[in-house]
């Protein structure tokens, strides 16, 4: 069946995937050293999650381990929830303690495929998806009737490039398993062939369907306000304060409403939404929110100091674990910092994530650097995956005009603003919209 054709006989079915990492792993930020940097609040951090029904089963797992330390079962358990806290607190701290639960089960079952499944889970929060791919498959030829697993697979041919073959993964997953987990793999893969009204449709069903975790729920719902976002505020807006029902203070349904705030020009609000995300949840993205929505004010001080705090962030994520460099490399380029660093970071990324976004990451730090014809290379290789992604549409209208191409220039810069009109699709800067619609009037 080909891609398109199988995309949309996913859309008829409905159900489909949760993407395992928040991408929090590469932006997270140990607590006590950022909340004593914070300079936008000083209020004290709420424990949102307390007495969360994970932190229940956390609780649960662990008593039954004191009387069992050994059982394989419960130390898998315990990681898989370990992980899910991951997600909620954005601290890769648990990845550490996965380490040591995983090492113990691996003693007595190495070729258990649920253990396999699980280290999987761990490598990709840690970005290393090649081997994590390896032992998601592994997983799979183990036990070929497990619907989650096929969902792993998929997860890293995703990010390793691997387009098509993910879609067949997929497909087999929501063929065996339709449920919150699996809706969400193909709104992320309806997305990214440009059927947006599909993935729509995808999250919709996948909020539907419900989950154990309300955090679960909440993130589908800020995914579905993403893609509002693109043409829709006020839909958008709706959708983000429909997760913060389902998670109070949800920190991305607060970065959500922040950046429809800003895509209206209410600086203030965005502010105070990012902050409110930021308080309560210290990522390095919403350190960047902060420092460019200041940047947009002309408050350049402020700016720094939050930009200041997103290097913090990289540093512990680095300093845990996590492979970070095409976060780094593009964060770097999007804001014309430590150029050279930023070349080499994306080039490593590339070679060990080769996706659509990789490629688009070291054209655009081609272009920042000036480096023109080699920026358009670059982003050739990106466009000839076949996916339809703003960003990439974005990067290629500027490398164009920058080369005197300016019918080439206008169409790509066009496409950009047709798909996402206010360039808050999350591979944007949000400095983005105002120099993209600069070039186009230029044009």
């Amino acid at each position: 069946m080909p891609q398109l054709a199988r995309l949309q006989f996913l859309r008829n079915r409905s159900k489909v995937f949760y993407i395992l990492l928040f991408l929090i792993g590469s932006l997270g930020i140990i607590r006590a050293v950022v909340v004593s940097q914070q300079v936008t609040s000083n209020k004290a951090q709420p424990d949102l999650q307390a007495q969360s029904p994970l932190d229940k089963s956390i609780a649960a797992t662990d008593k039954k381990l004191s009387a069992n330390p050994t059982n394989a079962k419960l130390l898998i358990t315990l990681c898989q929830d370990y992980l899910q806290k991951v997600r909620e607190t954005a601290d890769p701290g648990y990845y550490t303690k996965c380490d040591d639960l995983l090492r113990k089960a691996a003693v007595t079952g190495p070729s258990n495929p649920d253990l396999l499944a699980t280290q999987a889970s761990l490598a990709y929060g840690r970005h290393d998806f090649t081997p994590g791919l390896e032992l998601a498959q592994k997983a799979l030829a183990l036990n070929p009737n497990r619907a989650t697993y096929y969902g792993l697979v998929g997860d890293g041919q995703i990010e390793l490039g691997q387009y098509a073959e993910a879609v067949v993964s997929f497909q087999a997953m929501v063929s065996k398993r339709p449920d919150l987990s699996s809706f969400n793999r193909v709104a992320y893969a309806r997305e990214l062939y440009g059927d947006i009204s599909g993935a729509q449709a995808a999250l919709t069903s996948a909020i539907a369907s419900g989950s154990a975790f309300p955090e679960n729920v909440a993130y589908s719902q800020v995914e579905l306000g993403k893609l509002y976002a693109r043409t829709d505020l006020n839909q958008a807006e709706l959708s983000f304060k429909q997760s913060l029902n389902s998670l109070a203070n949800y920190p991305p349904a607060l970065e959500g409403l922040g950046k429809v705030a800003l895509a209206r020009q209410d600086y203030t609000k965005a502010i105070s939404y990012f902050d409110q995300a930021f308080t309560r949840l210290p990522l390095a993205a919403y350190a960047v929110d902060l420092g460019d929505t200041y940047s947009l004010q002309g408050n350049q001080a402020r700016a720094a100091q939050q930009y200041f705090l997103a290097d913090l962030a990289f540093d512990k994520a680095s300093a845990g674990g996590v492979n970070n460099d095409f976060e780094k490399a593009t964060y770097l380029t999007d804001h014309g910092r430590e150029l050279a660093t930023a070349d080499a970071l994306a080039r490593k990324a590339l070679a060990s994530r080769p996706n659509i976004f990789s490629a688009d990451s070291l054209a655009w730090n081609l272009y920042k650097q000036a480096r023109y014809p080699e920026a358009q290379a670059e982003i050739n290789t990106a466009l000839s995956r076949g996916l339809t992604e703003p960003v990439v549409l974005y990067h290629t209208g500027m490398i164009a005009t920058k080369l005197g191409q300016k019918e080439q220039a206008k169409s790509y810069l066009q496409q950009a603003f047709a798909l996402d009109h206010n360039f808050l699709e999350s591979h944007f800067s949000l400095l983005d919209q105002q120099t993209g619609m600069r070039a186009l009037k230029s044009l």
